[in-house]
């Protein structure tokens, strides 16, 4: 029997002397950063300035592999901090508990877009914490207050795994100075080649995003993942924005105000459109986006908000669409814009949708103008099934435009209205007969471009923000 006991006292020993090694070890950091058991904890620091600090701690997570940061304090002040291959994560208390704060001034972001938090590679995620933004940039342009990004050292390194998780982001909407994005998922800058593109994942699960110019923006290649789950986002200039991607996108169950902010520049398209869409010629040749059970309001501060805007320039890609269980709920002084409108577009499911109140058309399927710069190719290959259009009050629910043929337009979907330009489409079911009550509706907000013309500026806007478009 004294075998055991005396082995047991050994492994005792020995664990209790490992234990105080790792405890004991010398992490290069101030006194706010300590170590327990296998969590690095953060305190705030009495000078106020927090960006050293969890500096350190991220660099002795990637050098000695912790997996954990824990901000233990109420408040944080930082400016920018990064870390290449961390794997784990940066969490705080809870939404409520937890507050980091970006300084004012402390970006650089006059060669490429700044970043408050960056993820090169590995497998990152921020958890359980507000992050407030007001003007980042030491000079003006744009700022993102997390990105995940490709290995600007060694641009072939390009896989990186990103996730946000209860986490509010929040800034001073059109009163900053600077461009802020909320989360970003992209090549690094430095990386200009279109076929050194990120790869991997993102997820944005039950977070808050509001008064930021850009909520979300990916682009990702190689067929990665992105899921943008339960959030509530509102007063953005673009709550999503997806530009030159091959990802699979799911868009689920997430509650979206658009079209709530009337003081950009209308040159920006911004302030008008929910979930933005875009390809150009620089584009991989397929991407896939499903968009689930969302709320879309149109919070009717223009004539022309639109929920879904997609489109292609430059080359045709496959895109394989799927608009499914939506509550779009417009708004009577809508009266250009539309629920879901794409451009160029072939291969499209939009079912057991609700469209609710008025929009320009709730349904905008077509081939663009060439001339400016899109496609213009023959459209195919859309159902609009099983929707219902009871709700509407829009002049023409169902606009089947240039070049299309061969849509499906079910019955018992609530007698939308269709106009269908080409003759050429499969319409089973339509109340011809116009709305006139919605037909006389005036457009007495501010006046917006037609959504071609929306497309082509928010284009533009999101390519000014790429790093393969320096």
């Amino acid at each position: 029997m004294r075998v055991p006991f005396l082995v047991f006292i050994f492994i005792f020993i020995f664990m209790t002397a490992t234990s105080a090694v790792v405890n004991g070890q010398d992490l290069s950091c101030s006194s706010a950063v300590t170590l327990n058991g296998g969590t690095l904890e953060v305190a705030s620091d009495t000078s106020g300035d927090d960006t050293e600090n969890l500096q350190c701690a991220l660099d002795a997570a990637v050098e000695d592999g912790f997996r954990d940061i824990f901000l233990t304090s109420n408040t944080y002040s930082i400016g920018s901090v990064s870390a290449r291959g961390f794997q784990g994560d940066l969490r705080g208390r809870s939404k409520g508990a937890t507050l980091v704060s970006i300084q004012n001034g402390a970006l650089n972001c006059s060669e490429a877009i700044g970043t408050a938090i960056e993820f090169q590679v590995g497998n990152a995620s921020v958890r359980n914490m507000t992050i407030s933004v007001d003007s980042p940039c030491s000079d003006g342009n744009a700022a993102s207050v997390i990105a995940f990004y490709s290995n600007a050292a060694e641009c072939t390194a390009r896989t990186v795994f990103g996730n946000v998780d209860r986490v509010v982001i929040s800034g001073s909407g059109t009163q900053g100075s600077d461009t802020i994005v909320g989360i970003t998922a992209d090549v690094a800058p430095g990386c200009d080649s279109s076929d050194q593109r990120v790869l991997g994942t993102l997820k944005v699960n039950r977070s808050e995003l509001r008064d930021l110019e850009f909520g979300v923006r990916t682009s990702i290649g190689g067929g990665g993942q992105v899921d943008i789950n339960y959030n509530s986002m509102d007063r953005l200039g673009l709550p999503i924005g997806i530009l030159n991607a091959n990802q699979s996108t799911s868009i689920l169950a997430n509650k979206i105000t658009f079209n709530d902010i009337d003081s950009y520049e209308a040159s920006s398209g911004l302030g008008t459109t929910a979930i933005y869409v875009g390809s150009t010629a620089a584009s991989p040749d397929n991407n896939t986006t499903t968009i689930k059970n969302n709320t879309l309001t149109d919070g009717g501060l223009s004539a022309g908000g639109v929920a879904i805007l997609v489109g292609q320039t430059g080359k045709g890609i496959t895109h394989k669409m799927g608009v499914t269980g939506n509550t779009f709920q417009g708004v009577s002084t809508n009266t250009t814009g539309g629920g879901l409108v794409a451009i160029d577009t072939k291969d499209g499911v939009v079912t057991g949708n609700r469209f609710l109140s008025a929009a320009g058309t709730w349904i905008d399927i077509s081939s663009g103008d060439t001339s400016q710069g899109y496609v213009g190719r023959d459209i195919s290959g859309w159902a609009l099934v099983a929707n219902d259009f009871s709700g509407s009050t829009a002049n023409t629910d169902i606009l089947l435009g240039e070049r299309t043929s061969g849509v499906i337009v079910g019955r018992s979907q609530g007698s939308p209205k269709v106009d269908d330009l080409t003759g050429a489409n499969d319409v089973l079911e339509s109340y011809t007969a116009r709305n006139t009550a919605s037909a006389q509706r005036q457009g007495s907000l501010r006046q917006t471009a037609e959504p071609t013309e929306l497309f082509r500026m928010q284009l533009f806007t999101l390519m000014r923000l790429d790093p393969l478009f320096d």
